[in-house]
């Protein structure tokens, strides 16, 4: 190849590459569901007991979060409509998607400890609101673990636990028909 055509050929392809416009960076991208949604929190509540004999110490076992019923699930309401119902009650905050308020049938997520404690699973864990009663969202037993109702109550009561405790509290004890909660 002679020099001439050497250099003009090496030219050309630099020339090429100067037109080029820089690659832009790539960007994180967000899974599709969460893309298109955004998320507000929604505070829920959990009516808990207190035990006997004592000066409204919360009874932070499975007697405060007893999942029940067909198809068995863990009850929290998004108010506190008779807070004479119970001794004490929990706040958790839960993402739900859309703007509130939310309606019939989302489902939010709860962020819970990692690793979970007392052998749940691991979270997020879905709740669901299906407004029956008015206000009512429930967490599934299949979600908290468990092979029985009482397991999962148990399990409940643990992450619960956690979530109101130090080193990093979730969640937000509030006297109900009991002052002094704790």
């Amino acid at each position: 190849m002679n020099k001439a055509l050497l250099i003009l050929l090496s030219t050309a392809v630099l020339a090429s590459c100067a037109q080029l416009q820089p690659a832009p960076e790539p960007q994180a991208q967000q899974p599709r569901e969460t893309a298109d949604a955004a998320y507000y929190p929604t505070y829920l509540y959990r009516g808990l007991r207190v035990l006997p004999g004592t000066v409204n110490q919360i009874d932070w076992s499975r007697v405060s979060f007893g999942v029940s019923g067909n198809p068995p699930t863990l009850s929290l309401f998004n108010n506190m409509a008779n807070p004479a119902a119970y001794p004490c009650w929990l706040r958790i905050t839960v993402d739900v998607p859309g703007n509130p308020p939310p309606v019939p049938l989302v489902i939010g997520d709860l962020t819970i400890p990692n690793p979970p404690p007392g052998g749940a699973n691991p979270g997020p864990w879905p709740v669901f609101f299906d407004n029956v009663p008015p206000g009512h969202w429930s967490i599934a037993r299949a979600t908290i673990g468990g092979a029985s109702n009482n397991q999962a109550s148990d399990r409940a009561a643990a992450v619960f636990t956690a979530m109101a405790h130090p080193p990093l509290p979730t969640a937000i004890i509030r006297d109900g028909s009991a002052v002094g909660c704790h």
